[in-house]
């Protein structure tokens, strides 16, 4: 892996981001903008969520955690780590920082913050989210909390954006039961959709609008 991918793409999330127009390509239905959801009546919940980045086996990775099937309208999918943000917490920052700590189980003070992508919103959840981009220099051990992990992913970004990775699948919506098909990334066996597949197609654009390859 090179490594100066680490600096470029930390320069690439300094500029302009490419949002909604990133979003759009793995949308599973219309949903508001986040500029948008702030004028509701009821105000969306503030929550943070980071995609952490490291190397493993020379190759850029990313981690995913699969929730468990009691979580309500997320249950049984992947995500990043990341949740709410509490009172306690100063900034949205800190609010990713904590909850990758709490939920997979190492030091968070490890992680080399690179930048923020684009906030978006969660309708299901009524969630708007702040999406991080950290780097480790190497994957700590985990202890992932089974009260909110059922599983933890590693996944190769060169993979994650491959053509043969992306395509449709159809899916049960947890909270209604609704089948939608969807555009997604097969993580392995997983269907990642919905939320957490928007903000991986902006990182995707990111590093193609910057010309950053993987290798």
């Amino acid at each position: 892996m090179d490594p100066q991918i680490i600096d470029r793409i930390k320069l690439a999330l300094q500029g302009e981001l490419p949002g909604e127009a990133a979003h759009g390509r793995m949308m599973s239905y219309n949903r508001p903008i986040a500029k948008e959801a702030r004028q509701f009546d009821v105000p969306p919940r503030e929550s943070a969520v980071m995609c952490l980045l490291f190397p493993e086996n020379n190759e850029l990775c990313t981690l995913f955690m699969l929730r468990p099937d009691n979580q309500g309208v997320h249950s049984g999918q992947l995500s990043f780590p990341g949740g709410k943000k509490e009172a306690s917490d100063l900034t949205h920052l800190h609010t990713a920082l904590r909850e990758t700590e709490e939920e997979m189980g190492f030091d968070s003070s490890t992680i080399q913050i690179l930048g923020a992508l684009s906030e978006l919103y969660i309708p299901p959840s009524n969630f708007l989210v702040q999406p991080y981009i950290g780097y480790l220099a190497s994957l700590p051990e985990l202890n992932p909390n089974a009260d909110e992990v059922k599983d933890i992913i590693s996944f190769p970004l060169e993979k994650l954006f491959s053509p043969e990775t992306i395509g449709h699948k159809e899916i049960t919506l947890a909270h209604n039961q609704l089948k939608l098909k969807v555009p997604v990334f097969m993580v392995n066996d997983y269907a990642l959709w919905g939320a957490t597949a928007m903000m991986v197609a902006e990182l995707k654009m990111i590093l193609e609008e910057n010309n950053i390859t993987l290798r």
